[in-house]
């Protein structure tokens, strides 16, 4: 199904953008479906209900390595290296008046009214890494979302930032060329798991925060920056067990209920966290794999030794203990007896 720009403007309309809007927008293009024109197209749709007055901001996020391996041939520039966040954000950057802050893993792109304010300061010495969002709740800003399945990019970590919930020390980092042309590291503090952000959703809609439409063939969402910001992280603060996912080897996620000690605030816990002596396992677990994410790389034999121990245990032993229980789960299948029916 071929859509023109005027449809995808109308949907627009319809959920909620207007003239003098300033949103931020994270989007599946291929979720719209086709549009006529593609990306530019779809660009022109949002600036032109927006207009002049208004504001759109995109992520151009970009690589992160862990702290014990980055990368020195990839170095960031925001002029020059590429998002990993799609075509439109790419496409967006080459606009004339766009403005792509220096952030060198969580940078923006935005044109319009307040570009210039929503970008500024956010560089490698903002202490803030989700600045932007912060500014744009600060403007009255909206959040819009496009077939990304309930998922709120980005700016979900300023309400998990909010929450206190940026406790594990995971460190990431990346090489990126600062104003004076000059070539170093830049040190990020991983963000908390987010596999359970979708299932806020509902409380959010029933509540009025967030509002549901169509872009195109697209689910959407859209809501106030600020009410979404604020709530999420009340919400968050006020129970951090519902940060937590299912996964148990989750290591953001088994070293936030630790630190925070929310064992007795789990409402149903597995047993992993039940059982003293697997949480004693993934500890131990944990505290190898950090080593790859707070241990910057020095090339020696026990650098070397310790980050390929790190490796195993973030990697193999999830694989190893998998594969036990698919042969165990299988031996009893095997093992179980067939039940004959005698007439």
């Amino acid at each position: 199904m071929k859509m023109e720009k005027s449809k995808i403007e109308s949907d627009l309309r319809r959920i909620g953008l207007e003239e003098g809007t300033h949103v931020a927008v994270a989007l599946s293009m291929k979720s719209i479906g086709h549009v006529e024109g593609g990306s530019a197209a779809f660009l022109d749709a949002i600036l032109d209900v927006i207009g002049p007055e208004g504001t759109l901001m995109m992520n151009t996020h970009t690589r992160v390595f862990p702290l014990s391996d980055i990368d020195s041939q990839y170095v960031f520039d925001s002029q020059t290296s590429l998002p990993w966040t799609g075509i439109v954000p790419s496409a967006l950057m080459k606009r004339k008046n766009a403005i792509r802050s220096r952030h060198p893993v969580c940078s923006v792109v935005a044109i319009g009214k307040h570009a210039r304010f929503l970008t500024e300061d956010h560089d490698e010495n903002s202490k803030n890494e989700l600045l932007p969002y912060a500014k744009l709740a600060q403007i009255n800003g909206y959040y819009l979302c496009i077939g990304t399945s309930d998922n709120f990019v980005a700016i979900r970590h300023e309400a998990q930032r909010r929450a206190g919930l940026f406790v594990v020390p995971k460190f990431t980092g990346v090489m990126y060329r600062n104003r004076q042309g000059e070539i170093k590291p830049y040190i990020s503090l991983g963000t908390p798991c987010t596999k359970t952000q979708p299932q806020l959703v509902p409380q959010l809609v029933a509540e009025g925060i967030v509002k549901r439409g169509y872009i195109g063939m697209a689910s959407s969402t859209i809501s106030s920056a600020k009410e979404l910001i604020e709530e999420m992280a009340s919400i968050l603060r006020n129970d951090p067990t519902l940060n937590l996912c299912s996964d148990g080897f989750c290591l953001e996620c088994r070293e936030l209920e630790r630190r925070l000690n929310l064992y007795d605030r789990i409402e149903k816990p597995r047993v992993f966290q039940k059982n003293l002596a697997a949480r004693k396992l993934i500890e131990l677990r944990n505290r190898l794999v950090l080593k790859r994410y707070t241990i910057l790389r020095i090339r020696n034999s026990k650098q070397d030794k310790e980050i390929s121990l790190s490796l195993l245990a973030e990697r193999r032993i999830p694989e190893y203990i998998g594969l036990v229980l698919r042969t165990l789960r299988n031996q009893t299948t095997e093992s179980k007896p067939s039940l004959t029916h005698v007439n």
